[in-house]
């Protein structure tokens, strides 16, 4: 199990990543990677609190392969959302 937490920013609407220590970045490659179920329970739990605190709404983790080193999404939606392009 290789996982990214992605949300979407309040404010801006905008997906983002969460990446070390709980700060949410608009770059995937920047995005920590979860590679086993303890990671992943960290990283839900930071992601939930930073709903708390009203930061990003819709937060839920994604399946990624790892390519050159960095995150890579392995569905069509979130290539998408990485890319940050309009689907209009």
């Amino acid at each position: 199990m290789t996982r990214v937490v992605t949300a979407n920013d309040l404010r801006s609407g905008a997906a983002v990543y969460l990446s070390q220590g709980g700060v949410w970045v608009s770059d995937l490659d920047r995005a920590s990677v979860a590679t086993s179920p303890a990671d992943h329970q960290q990283l839900e739990a930071l992601a939930h609190a930073a709903v708390e605190r009203n930061e990003v709404t819709a937060v839920y983790a994604f399946d990624v392969v790892i390519v050159d080193s960095k995150p890579a999404p392995t569905s069509v939606r979130e290539r998408i959302r990485s890319a940050h392009a309009p689907t209009v």
